[in-house]
C-alpha cells in the first residue's frame, strides 16, 4: 500500500501533497493527501491499472491500483446497493426497519467529516468501473486495525489523546447514526491517529439518537463542526445519495447531540464535559 511518487507536479496542482514521510521505516500521509480536491480529482481522474476482489467483508468490495501522471496508489471499489423498504430479518435473528446497505452512504459519510472537520475519512467519490457504479475510496495507509492492535496488545502512546479520540469517534457515529462500527473499520495511523471506514450503512431515517449513553464528553472543535451542517448545503452536496428524510434526520441528530452536551455541561460543568 506505498505511495509511489515519481514526480513533484500531479495533477497540475503545485499543492498536490502526494509524498512520503518516512515514519519508522513506513509512509506517514498527510491530511492534505488523503483528503481533498486533489485526492478526489486523482480518484476520478486515474487509470485504473488492476482490480481486484478485496476477499474480505460483506459488501465485496475491490482494491484497486490507479495511476495518473506518475502517481499511483491503491483504492477501496464498493457496489453494493441493497434497501428493504419493509422490515429486514437477518440471519441471527435481529430485524430493521428501512434497512440499507449501500455504497451511495459511503460518499456522504466522507462530505459530513469535510464539513465537520473530524479528518478521519479518506477522500470517496462517485465512479464506474468496469460498468459499475459505485464509490471509490482512496486507501489508507495504516499501522494496523483496531482488531489487530487489540489482538497484539498494543496500548496506545498517549492514553488521553486515545480516549479523546475513541469519544469523537463516537460522536461521529451517533450524528451519521451509523449501524456497524467494529474492530475492522477503525484504522490507526504509524502516529495513533485513526481512519474510518465503511460507512454503507450509516445515515439511518431516525430522528433520535442510537445510543446517547456514549457520549459522556465532547470535543469543543467539533461541537462547533457539526454546527456547521445546513440543511440546504447537504440537500446540495448529498442529496444525490441521501434522501430526504436521512438529511433532516441527520440535522435532528445534530441538534440532540448539541442539546445534551448542553445538559451535561449543566449538571457537571465545563470543565468535566469539555475537552
Amino acid at each position: 500500500m506505498r505511495l509511489v511518487v515519481r514526480t513533484a507536479c500531479v495533477l497540475g496542482l503545485a499543492s498536490l501533497a502526494l509524498s512520503n514521510l518516512a515514519a519508522q521505516g513506513k509512509p506517514l500521509e498527510t491530511k492534505a493527501t488523503y483528503q481533498g480536491e486533489a485526492a478526489e480529482t486523482f480518484l476520478k481522474k486515474a487509470k485504473i491499472v488492476s482490480s481486484k476482489p478485496l476477499g474480505q467483508g460483506v459488501t465485496e468490495p475491490k482494491k484497486l491500483t490507479l495511476e495518473m501522471d506518475g502517481v499511483t496508489h491503491n483504492a477501496l471499489f464498493k457496489s453494493i446497493d441493497d434497501s428493504k423498504s419493509r422490515v429486514a430479518t437477518f440471519a441471527k435473528g435481529q430485524s430493521e426497519v428501512a434497512f440499507q446497505d449501500s455504497w451511495q452512504c459511503e460518499i456522504p459519510g466522507y462530505v459530513v467529516d469535510q464539513i465537520i472537520g473530524l479528518g478521519w475519512v479518506p477522500a470517496t467519490v462517485e465512479r464506474t468501473v468496469n460498468g459499475e457504479t459505485g464509490s471509490v475510496q482512496w486507501w489508507v495507509e495504516s499501522k494496523f486495525s483496531e482488531f489487530e492492535r487489540n489482538k497484539q496488545g498494543v496500548n496506545p502512546p498517549n492514553t488521553v489523546q486515545w480516549h479523546h479520540n475513541v469519544l469523537k469517534m463516537r460522536l461521529f457515529d451517533e450524528l451519521i447514526y451509523n449501524v456497524d462500527r467494529h474492530a475492522n473499520n477503525v484504522l490507526i495511523t504509524e502516529d495513533f491517529d485513526l481512519r474510518l471506514i465503511d460507512h454503507s450503512r450509516a445515515f439511518r431515517p431516525y430522528d433520535r439518537l442510537k445510543s446517547p449513553e456514549v457520549l459522556t464528553q465532547f470535543s469543543r472543535e467539533l461541537l462547533e463542526g457539526i454546527k456547521k451542517l445546513d440543511y440546504q448545503d447537504l440537500r446540495k452536496k448529498v442529496g444525490r445519495y441521501l434522501q430526504n428524510g436521512q438529511i433532516q434526520a441527520l440535522i435532528k441528530r445534530r441538534d440532540l447531540i448539541l442539546a445534551l452536551a448542553d445538559k451535561l455541561i449543566k449538571e457537571r460543568g465545563a470543565a468535566a464535559v469539555l475537552y
